[in-house]
């Protein structure tokens, strides 16, 4: 009799993180930017951005989505924190940033990274952090279609 009463326990205690398969937020995020010459070391740009993200995380292929990227990015998950780790290092540009996602309401986006745009000379410092809403799956795919046209 106790095995059931715990298995109900732990179904309503899960969060939509562990329950499904999908969560879909959007994430307003500030963004604390600083652009710099990268052959002088000046500083050509200091501002704050703000940005909103509106995000599929599926959780059985371990990606995540923003409805405006190409494309989906690998993530992993420990200790309900989900970590979106993005390098790139091609000819035009170097970026190594590092953006965590907290999967236990209040949902929340933060993250740090660096780009150097080779050709532009270009190197762009910045950190971003704000809080996530959870949204339904109609909302993101609006906006997947938006950002196609």
């Amino acid at each position: 009799m106790k095995l059931p009463i715990f298995l109900g326990a732990l179904l309503l205690s899960a969060s939509p993180a562990v329950a499904d398969d999908y969560l879909y937020l959007r994430c307003k995020a500030s963004v604390d930017l600083v652009n710099t010459n990268s052959a002088t070391s000046k500083i050509t740009e200091d501002r704050t951005i703000d940005d909103i993200a509106i995000l599929k995380v599926d959780f059985k292929m371990k990606t995540i989505l923003d409805s405006r990227s190409e494309g989906p990015l690998n993530v992993s998950i420990q200790d309900k924190m989900l970590s979106i780790p993005q390098r790139i290092d091609n000819k035009e540009l170097k970026l190594d940033d590092i953006g965590k996602i907290k999967l236990t309401p209040p949902y929340t986006l933060s993250g740090r990274g660096t780009a150097i745009y080779k050709s532009k000379n270009q190197t762009s410092t910045y950190s971003y952090e704000g809080p996530c809403k959870e949204i339904d799956a109609s909302v993101f795919e609006e906006a997947l279609k938006e950002s196609e046209i």
